[in-house]
């Protein structure tokens, strides 16, 4: 089958969407498909816009396409509808601006100029064959915001790596771990402020890149507890996660939270905060506290929380995130708008 893809990047950059575009792609060749890559770049985020406004419709190959997918909203805008899926990873640029990260929580300017292109992008987006959301929430937010023909819509659940597994580790000092892009909507300038306003022994990881690094550098202000590690390769995500105690995920919302699920194919506990928008499926899982100075500062309480997590069903739920289940599901969808348009 040849099918085209479109995506931001292709290359894995430690974000979410790029990692989804880079297993999808694979896991579609694996399984004999021509993959055509169309990727829509832009360094900035006003480059991004006018890519997908103006250049994809002349960049789309026309001939000898069984089906157009776009893993994110905007680049599903110039589809043409009856041979394409639109993948919504997530709504919250439209239900919870004042949480948006990607380089506009910051400026209002910015933020009111991508939160209406991402209605709009959204809304056309809607008019592909199918509309496959990552989580329920998202797919709720979808119906409540977009309204679509609730026939397209379908829900496929992402993957993780098959190598993340539980790995023996001694630790001379107990470690406190993250993972993320490092952006507003992650929160980790909040992680990291009370990390240094509790009394814990321990040591701070900070794994991910983005625009922030150098502010959250700066408030960290040179605490030799914390300790940044940059981009952390595909082949040693295994090695991070077990060299930790506790996986924390301070994000304000997601669309999914994959991050939380490869701790937890480790049998890492995962802490958040209680006000954090995640899909109730990773949220229910997870430690949820009001703030995280005063759980650090007691860790008796730390530990009495840690105790009821139930690392066995956690880990059941982790290893049923296959991205050849999530690949096998999109070949089904594929194959029925082959199909229907011959």
């Amino acid at each position: 089958m040849n099918i085209c893809l479109l995506n931001r990047y292709f290359d894995f950059r430690g974000t979410g969407v790029t990692r989804i575009a880079t297993e999808i792609s694979r896991g579609l060749r694996m399984k004999g498909n021509n993959v055509i890559q169309l990727a829509t770049n832009g360094k900035s985020l006003y480059a991004y816009a006018l890519h997908t406004a103006l250049m994809v419709p002349f960049q789309l190959p026309r001939r000898r396409v069984d089906v157009y997918h776009a893993l994110a909203t905007l680049e599903a805008m110039w589809l043409p509808k009856d041979k394409s899926i639109a993948t919504y990873l997530d709504l919250f640029t439209t239900t919870n601006p004042d949480r948006a990260g990607a380089g506009m929580g910051y400026s209002k300017w910015k933020l009111a100029m991508g939160r209406y292109y991402f209605d709009i992008g959204s809304r056309i987006a809607s008019r592909c064959r199918y509309l496959v959301c990552i989580s329920e929430k998202t797919q709720q937010d979808v119906i409540e915001h977009i309204r679509p023909d609730e026939s397209k819509l379908k829900i496929i659940r992402l993957g993780i790596s098959n190598k993340l597994k539980p790995i023996p580790h001694k630790h001379t000092k107990y470690t406190i771990g993250t993972l993320s892009q490092l952006d507003k909507r992650k929160r980790i300038d909040l992680l990291i402020r009370q990390f240094k306003a509790s009394k814990i022994d321990a040591e701070l990881l900070i794994a991910g890149q983005g625009p922030d690094r150098r502010m959250l550098e700066s408030i960290a202000d040179g605490d030799k507890r914390i300790r940044f590690l940059g981009l952390v390769p595909d082949e040693d995500l295994a090695k991070f996660y077990n060299s930790i105690n506790l996986f924390v995920l301070p994000t304000a919302i997601e669309g999914y939270g994959l991050p939380a699920v490869e701790a937890m194919a480790c049998k890492k506990p995962v802490m958040v905060l209680q006000d954090a928008i995640i899909p109730e499926e990773i949220y229910s899982r997870c430690i949820a506290v009001e703030n995280y100075t005063s759980v650090f500062d007691s860790q008796n309480d730390m530990v009495e929380l840690i105790k009821r997590v139930d690392y066995k069903s956690n880990l059941i739920f982790a290893r049923s995130h296959r991205w050849s289940d999530c690949v096998d599901e999109y070949m089904e969808l594929y194959k029925n708008i082959k199909e229907g348009n011959k």
